[in-house]
């Protein structure tokens, strides 16, 4: 009997499949294997051969590698859609002895993403990346911002609705901005799509994307230079960033290095480097080259303090973000330093730097810088919601703490008198005191700027501006001249200028930005009534005859009063502005100067629009309106000295030339309201205005505080309908 033949002998696989070597199973070595087969499983196999003695499973290594090659593959999808800059090392690097060796290696030059907003600017916090993944989002198509009554372009708004109804076409106003028929509404600003890095390079808006070393710092002498100028100008203007101590700072930290200098104060050192490149001009240097410098110093601080911001707070933090919400107003990301502003409070807030109580632990001169910081919480917030045109965020009974010391000196300037340090104090417990009056005017002339629409009557109007007019009398007759300093009153003129003795600068700049501040407020508190003569154009009161010849001598009053006022911003602008060129450093910055002109001659461009439609009643009550016209061309000249080849500074310059030509089209000083040949006269400039406006166009610029993009929009429209 044969012996049954014997079975074949199992293969031996040389290399089983992952899922067999974890199962312990036997694995046919097809690719796939059967038993992935019957299973319907994925069969992968191990590339090194190697047995599986890991702990945790080779699947889980499997997939890991799998969401790396994803990470990468993402990673290098960024980079092709955002070309990274030349990295700056040149005079702004600091010698490499004096920078950490493991900051070094962790941070110089180290690869970013970059976010591009609607403006081309370069943004390094939006394109985060968290530990689970990337997510991406299609760029924004549209662009939505709420502006209050109280914003240039809210009063924009009245200007270019009167001026289309002067035109004697109600129904060309439909088309003419809509969002801006709404003042104290939403204003939305539509753009097709978002420019890239290229164009926005080519524009000039912002400086092209570049990697900064963020601990790097300046050449010594060029540091010191900007310290000096921000202790000289910024820092006397909001003293909470005490001089001395910021200077030993620094000066240890050439010494010693980075071993016991905080991140937070880094960026806080940067942030104070870039507010004073861009904001002086004392260096006679391009603006060009002002934004490229300063850029590099707020890319440090930035990364230096970025992620810090939105989740710790330290004194030195809140300074930190106080500064950079300066800066943001003094470059193309403006309205960006709205959300600033709400981090900063938010930090003070948590430090309790509103508390008497909480700064009782602390030594006079800490008790004296943090009140002192809160205080610029609370006057940046008055500034922003006057100019944005939004509810203030620190309610005015918040404010618990004593005045500023006059004994406490935050600033020791070597160049001045021994008594004139302890100005800083006064100077900054008079602005406080005048913007409390500007938190009162918003609340009562404004509603708050929450845009809800107001039931006062006019007589509860003429109370309010009556209360406020007595307050700022007040400020200025009793506690001014308490504190040594004064307001500008009679007309300034360049001979004015250069009698200033220069031993008493200092006091001489408080006095002008002071007298900047006060005739701003006064224009912001009779400005409703211009802004009713404005809405006379399309409405119509039903109010009897006695009554309104009451209500309209107070009206023009209040014209007449922002007229005033707005002479006297233009003159001490372009005063000192044509007068030499050390003497420029007495105005503020250049933002802020450039705000207080604008306004200004918004308003006298409103008055004579108002004028032409009220002068045939009452001549002699416009004659201060009609003596106004030439300072709307002095305007015009003092911004372009103000700040030369400064591109926000261009755009309002343009802007008010164009209304500068409206007004010699219109010829509202010989012209009455319904004069049958206005669009005649339209006629023969309406050629030349289209063909400077395609000649030389302008592009798209964040000027929150100013404009939207389509305010030139009107002015075509009012050429436009003269020849249909």
């Amino acid at each position: 009997m044969l012996s049954p033949s014997p079975r074949p002998k199992r293969r031996r696989v040389t290399s089983a499949c992952s899922s067999c070597r974890q199962r312990k199973s036997r694995c046919s070595g097809d690719n796939p294997c059967t038993l992935c087969k019957e299973l319907r499983i994925e069969c992968l196999y191990s590339e090194d051969g190697s047995p599986n003695n890991l702990t945790v499973g080779k699947r889980y290594i499997v997939q890991l590698e799998k969401r790396v090659r994803e990470v990468e593959r993402t990673v290098q999808q960024l980079q092709q859609a955002h070309p990274q800059g030349p990295v700056i090392t040149a005079d702004l690097q600091l010698p490499t002895e004096v920078v950490a060796p493991e900051q070094q290696r962790d941070n110089t030059c180290r690869p970013r993403s970059y976010s591009v907003s609607v403006l081309g600017e370069v943004d390094n916090s939006e394109n985060s990346i968290d530990g689970m993944g990337a997510m991406r989002f299609t760029d924004e198509e549209e662009c939505g911002f709420f502006v209050g009554s109280s914003s240039n372009i809210a009063f924009m708004g009245y200007i270019s609705r009167a001026m289309a109804m002067a035109n004697s076409d109600r129904e060309s106003f439909l088309e003419i901005s809509p969002p801006i028929q709404r003042p104290g509404g939403v204003v939305s600003v539509t753009r097709s799509r978002t420019p890239s890095i290229e164009e926005a390079a080519m524009s000039g808006l912002s400086p092209a994307p570049t990697l900064v070393n963020i601990y790097a710092l300046p050449p010594e002498d060029r540091a010191w230079n900007l310290i000096d100028q921000y202790f000289q100008k910024t820092g006397q203007l909001l003293p909470f960033i005490h001089e001395l101590s910021f200077r030993e700072t620094y000066s240890q930290m050439r010494r010693e290095g980075f071993n016991k200098i905080s991140r937070t104060w880094l960026g806080l050192f940067n942030i104070v480097l870039a507010i004073s490149a861009s904001l002086s001009a004392k260096d006679e240097i391009s603006p060009e080259e002002r934004i490229k410098e300063s850029d590099v110093y707020y890319q440090r601080a930035n990364g230096l303090c970025d992620r810090d911001s939105k989740r710790s707070a330290s004194l030195e933090m809140v300074q930190y973000l106080l500064i950079l919400g300066q800066y943001l107003q003094g470059t193309q990301k403006s309205v960006q330093a709205w959300t600033t502003h709400g981090l900063a409070i938010s930090a003070a807030y948590q430090l309790g730097l509103h508390s008497p109580d909480a700064n009782q632990g602390y030594s006079p001169l800490e008790c004296e810088i943090r009140k002192r910081t809160w205080f610029g919480c609370v006057l940046l917030d008055r500034t922003l919601a006057m100019t944005f045109g939004r509810p203030c965020s620190i309610p005015e009974s918040y404010i618990k703490l004593d005045a500023p010391s006059k004994d406490i000196h935050m600033l020791n300037s070597g160049d001045e008198n021994a008594s004139s340090p302890q100005f800083d104090g006064t100077f900054y417990a008079a602005a406080i005191q005048l913007y409390a009056i500007l938190y009162k005017v918003l609340d009562l002339c404004y509603g708050h700027n929450l845009g809800l629409k107001s039931s006062i009557s006019t007589s509860d109007w003429i109370s309010h501006i009556l209360d406020g007019q007595h307050q700022l009398s007040q400020w200025r007759t009793k506690l001014l001249p308490s504190l040594g300093l004064q307001i500008q009153q009679d007309l300034m003129t360049p001979e004015d200028v250069t009698k200033m003795n220069t031993r008493c600068f200092i006091v001489h700049r408080f006095n002008i930005v002071l007298s900047m501040r006060y005739h701003n407020l006064r224009i912001l508190l009779h400005r409703p009534r211009l802004e009713s003569f404005l809405e006379a154009f399309w409405s119509t009161g039903d109010m009897c005859d006695q009554d309104k010849r009451i209500i309209m001598q107070m009206d023009i009053a209040s014209v007449q009063n922002c007229v005033e006022s707005a002479v006297s911003i233009i003159s001490i602008a372009h005063s000192i502005t044509t007068a030499s060129f050390s003497h420029r450093e007495l105005l503020g910055a250049w933002n802020y100067s450039l705000y207080y002109i604008f306004n200004a001659a918004l308003v006298i461009f409103g008055s004579l629009v108002a004028a032409s439609r009220e002068r045939e009643a009452n001549p002699s009550a416009w004659s201060v309106v009609d003596e106004s016209r030439p300072y709307l061309d002095k305007a015009i000249e003092a911004l372009h000295r103000l700040d030369y080849g400064n591109r926000v500074v261009g755009r309002c310059i343009e802007y008010l030339s164009q209304l500068s030509l409206v007004l010699n089209a219109l010829n509202l000083d010989q012209l009455s309201f319904n004069n049958t040949g206005l669009s005649n006269l339209l006629s023969g400039y309406t050629s030349d205005f289209l063909n400077t406006q395609s000649a030389n166009p302008l592009p798209a610029m964040d000027l929150g505080e100013f404009m939207i993009d389509q305010d030139l929009d009107f002015l075509g429209k009012v050429f436009n309908t003269a020849v249909k």
